[in-house]
């Protein structure tokens, strides 16, 4: 599963994780995370957001 760094003004780093790639795009778990908790939700990304996202650096790939 591939991860990626979520650009952010924040303090609490957010991260997106590649759960499955389907047909017309992904389907992702972002993770944001706080002191004391974190907030995690899992969402379709259609592939045009999320190559967007990799071009403008929304978005950055995590190394292993």
């Amino acid at each position: 599963m591939k991860t990626f760094a979520i650009k952010s003004t924040g303090l609490a780093p957010s991260v997106l994780e590649l759960v499955n790639e389907i047909e017309n795009g992904y389907l992702v778990r972002i993770v944001r995370k706080h002191e004391d908790w974190e907030d995690v939700s899992e969402e379709f990304m259609t592939r045009e957001l999320f190559e967007t996202c990799m071009r403008t650096g929304y978005i950055a790939e995590l190394s292993a």
